[in-house]
């Protein structure tokens, strides 16, 4: 067995679109450039939210790619996303009286219920739980046949760790667990599941599968600390960035905000700083490009708040190239964490694609989160709490006039949040386990 071989197991991967799939994109590409000997396990039929076919054409022909058959059961579940559609359509629509969508919300609203509860009761501990057995079998002979002995789960989806941890146990393989996302306290997780019984179950399963794994990867520094109580072995790996973003020039004062933004990320005081300093100032009116790029929450689209920035442009989702030519031309880039209690420890992907950019950096999050922490390291920007109003006008206002002035931002593009230079440590970590 070459100790430059390893496995790594993604649901999400090409074509998928998204932040997601771009870190092991990234990472099994630049491994294979240290002399890595990179197999990785997906599936053949994932049910992604988002394609980019183009995405395909990154990956480095080295890397082996495998396929596992495995039933899917999340088609029942995005039913009820679209029929949401239909019922902010009916609301926002002049002509539909506020009877009827009174009685759609209703509808909706027990049918999520009914959703959520399905969900909790029978897929634990997500709804890709039917795959951790064929995926089990599948590695096993794989793994048996390639003299393979080293493993990468990442997670979400969390079945994937759970696929992981009983190939460790069958066969004794060395087995690293990365968490884009936490788990058990992960907000999602605390807004869906809805039973104590079920929450006591994540906790249990996450703490199995930092026993038995021989290392763990977070993507926050506060996620690591916690994780080490539990297992010693535990890094910091950030997403990073690929490569750096030129910067091109505008005629506008461009805000931009890129990604899907949940309606618990909604930052409020955004929207109405910007409304009064549009309303006070015909200039900065005049100046002003607001555009957000990405899947916006209907709840956010229909609030008041955000009602009142008139002159906006919403975008669907973008593929990264295009994407890139977008933030080249912005002035100011606003990332959102999640505005809810003891979630500090996500640092949305977003900001390191922000990052290559080396433009000012707007965050919304909750005072000392991981967010907050990163972009006063990196001075790539200021970070605000979801209820600071003030400050946060001030700073737009502040970055506007230096537009205004021809000054642009004087950060210094970090390069150890490269991918490669990640890579780089992911190769000494994996070589030394």
């Amino acid at each position: 067995m070459s100790k430059k071989s390893i496995g790594i197991l993604a649901y999400y991967w090409p074509p998928a679109g998204g932040s997601g799939v771009q870190r092991w994109l990234r990472f099994s590409n630049h491994l294979c450039d240290l002399g890595w000997d990179v197999h990785v396990f997906t599936f053949k039929n994932p049910k992604y939210p988002i394609l980019n076919n183009s995405n395909v054409e990154k990956i480095n022909p080295l890397i082996k790619v495998n396929k596992i058959k495995g039933f899917e059961f999340p088609s029942f579940f995005t039913k009820l996303s679209s029929e949401e559609s239909v019922y902010y359509h009916m609301v926002s629509n002049r002509n539909s009286s506020l009877s009827n969508a009174f009685v759609n919300y209703q509808r909706l609203s027990q049918g999520r219920y009914f959703n959520h509860m399905l969900r909790e009761l029978f897929l634990f501990p997500d709804a890709r739980k039917f795959l951790i057995n064929p995926t089990f079998k599948f590695l096993k002979k794989y793994f048996k046949e390639n003299n393979l002995n080293t493993l990468i789960t990442t997670g979400p989806p969390h079945s994937m760790h759970l696929a992981g941890m009983k190939l460790k146990q069958d066969i004794g393989i060395n087995w690293i667990a990365d968490f884009r996302d936490p788990w058990s306290n992960f907000f999602q997780n605390k807004l869906l599941n809805k039973l104590e019984s079920t929450m006591k179950k994540h906790v249990k399963a996450e703490n199995e599968v930092l026993k038995n794994c021989n290392a763990a990867f977070t993507t926050s520094q506060s996620l690591r600390s916690k994780f080490l109580e539990r297992n010693s072995n535990v890094f910091y790996i950030p997403s990073g960035y690929e490569e750096k973003i030129e910067p091109l020039n505008h005629d506008k004062f461009r805000i931009l905000y890129a990604g899907s933004m949940k309606d618990i990320q909604n930052p409020n005081n955004l929207w109405l700083a910007l409304h009064e300093l549009i309303k006070s100032d015909e200039v900065f009116k005049q100046n002003v490009e607001i555009i957000l790029i990405g899947n916006i929450d209907r709840w956010i689209i229909n609030s008041i708040e955000f009602k009142k920035i008139r002159d906006r442009k919403i975008l669907s989702y973008i593929p990264k190239k295009e994407l890139d030519i977008e933030i080249s031309k912005a002035e100011l880039l606003v990332v959102c964490s999640v505005n809810y209690p003891d979630s500090n420890d996500i640092v949305p992907g977003k900001f390191f694609h922000y990052l290559a950019a080396n433009k000012n950096i707007l965050g919304i999050s909750n005072k000392g989160s991981d967010l907050e922490k990163i972009i006063n390291e990196t001075k790539s920007g200021m970070s605000f709490d979801f209820n600071n109003y003030d400050d946060l006008k001030n700073y737009i206002y502040k970055c506007y006039q230096n537009f205004i002035k021809g000054e642009r931002p004087k950060n210094k593009l970090n390069e150890n949040y490269l991918s490669m230079s990640i890579a780089k440590e992911i190769d000494k970590i994996v070589s030394n386990i």
